[in-house]
């Protein structure tokens, strides 16, 4: 919103609803930097793997991807989530 052109960093966390670890309540997984001009508005697409849902497993000495729910937060930073959704993983 203004009346000079600017730019925004979108970020994207994944948060894992229910882990059997401890893990950080936001983990960034993708951000994308786009120039915009008064008034305008655009799309990003953040594309997210299998290991983007992955953590380290000490006892099994592999990433491993649990199924259950989580989290895509979207927004400015970390502390300011703008859009979230839930996905769930199989």
């Amino acid at each position: 919103i203004g009346d000079t052109p600017g730019s925004e960093i979108a970020q994207l966390y994944v948060r894992d609803l229910v882990a059997s670890v401890d893990r950080p309540v936001k983990e960034l997984k993708g951000f994308k930097k786009v120039y915009l001009e008064p008034g305008e508005k655009k799309k990003v697409s953040i594309i997210l793997s299998e290991r983007d849902f992955s953590f380290w497993n000490p006892e099994t000495k592999k990433w491993t991807v649990e199924s259950g729910e989580f989290e895509l937060l979207v927004g400015s930073s970390s502390s300011d989530i703008r859009d979230q959704l839930t996905v769930t993983i199989n």
